[in-house]
């Protein structure tokens, strides 16, 4: 029941008694039973009348999944499908990154850089197809952050790259000592910032540090990616299968919700952090720079990693949505994409040509229909969502 979770939530039930908050495992049970009696027999004599308009049966506000065993069938398949995968692919591209790093150390060319950077695109575009999963274990360690620290509106990552660079400490690249660096000079966006500059080729031509570093941060991806892709297999997968005895969820639909929030979390990231920003008040004021992953000018392409990624987990819980909304939702999908196709991958070219600009702007507009049409789809089932990280709450 969404209204009986929007009160109680994950926490557990929690009220007033003599003025002091209790939780709910504080309370004698037969005191549970009264208040839950009294709440399910308000929500009982609501139902009736409309009960009794659709014959007997809620038209919207239940779930259509009701059995455990379902949720948790459909969890495991985008678990070894979805998710999986996706870590062990990025693992695997993450190794190509780190060895692409250490030829162009051993020969710094044209040709050797251009096949680094070629293998940066692929590690980026791995990590965009799992970025909407913000639960499990890449949280640990922050090796969400540790990976990509975006959005930088301050520009805090720039400055303590730009240090570190001027200090040549080799002390802070040891295998134990760089991890705990700040999260913003140990992933893809800084070495970003190192591989696509004007100066690159010279810059490691006359600095030995870069190639040192570079390599750091490229083994340090590596590292988490791998650490990400065994936890899953070793340690989340079970969780997956009975997440009740995990003790970290209530049941399997507590979990399916998780993956629900991830997509729905991910669109509006879209619609506000990765086209909004960038957009601007106008063509003349476009901000290009506020995109994500401008410097190496595959910003779009991102999206169009993510959307690919987010629509086969839509697609993977079909069944706990009505067939209208379903409709709906997979038509928004729809009509993102054919719009992303025609545009390029960097987003400073799109945003330089008006016509394309228009073209990024009739892209928000659709990520904000497709995320109502999801919000809407949602709402019209008992799934509950609770806090949204990107509220700003």
């Amino acid at each position: 029941m969404a209204w009986w979770r929007s009160r109680v939530g994950k926490a557990g039930f929690c009220c007033l008694i003599k003025n002091r908050p209790r939780r709910f495992n504080q309370f004698p049970a037969r005191h549970i039973m009264m208040v839950m009696n009294k709440y399910l027999s308000n929500i009982a004599t609501l139902a009736l009348p409309i009960l009794a308009l659709t014959g007997g049966q809620l038209a919207y506000g239940q779930n259509l999944i009701t059995r455990d065993e379902d949720w948790t069938a459909i969890n495991l398949t985008v678990t070894d499908e979805l998710v999986i995968p996706v870590y062990q692919n990025m693992q695997l591209v993450s190794l190509d990154l780190l060895t692409a790093t250490e030829n162009f150390c051993a020969d710094i060319s044209v040709d050797s850089l251009n096949s680094l950077r070629a293998a940066f695109h692929q590690s980026m575009a791995a990590w965009q197809s799992a970025q909407h999963i913000q639960f499990g274990p890449i949280t640990y360690f922050n090796w969400n952050f540790r990976l990509q620290y975006w959005p930088d509106d301050r520009g805090t990552s720039a400055r303590q790259l730009n240090a570190l660079i001027a200090s040549q400490d080799e002390t802070v690249l040891a295998s134990d000592v760089f991890p705990r660096q700040s999260v913003g000079v140990q992933g893809l966006p800084a070495l970003e910032r190192i591989l696509f500059d004007e100066n690159t080729l010279s810059d490691f031509q006359n600095s030995s540090y870069l190639c040192l570093l570079s390599e750091t941060i490229a083994r340090n991806i590596n590292e988490i990616s791998t650490g990400v892709s065994q936890r899953w297999v070793e340690e989340y997968r079970a969780i997956i299968l009975d997440p009740v005895e995990s003790g970290f969820y209530e049941g399997a639909e507590d979990l399916s919700i998780d993956f629900l929030k991830a997509l729905q979390e991910a669109i509006a990231k879209i619609r506000d952090l990765k086209l909004l920003p960038a957009l601007g008040e106008s063509f003349a004021g476009a901000r290009n720079r506020a995109a994500e992953s401008w410097r190496s000018e595959h910003s779009l392409a991102n999206i169009k990693s993510n959307l690919n990624s987010l629509e086969l987990l839509f697609s993977a819980y079909t069944a706990a949505f009505y067939e209208e909304d379903v409709v709906s939702v997979a038509s928004a999908f729809e009509n993102l994409t054919a719009t992303l196709v025609v545009l390029p991958d960097s987003m400073l070219l799109a945003l330089a040509d008006e016509e394309q600009y228009a073209q990024v702007q009739a892209l928000h507009a659709q990520a904000e229909i497709l995320h109502e049409a999801l919000e809407t789809a949602l709402k019209n089932t008992d799934l509950y969502l609770g806090f949204n990280s990107l509220d700003g709450d």
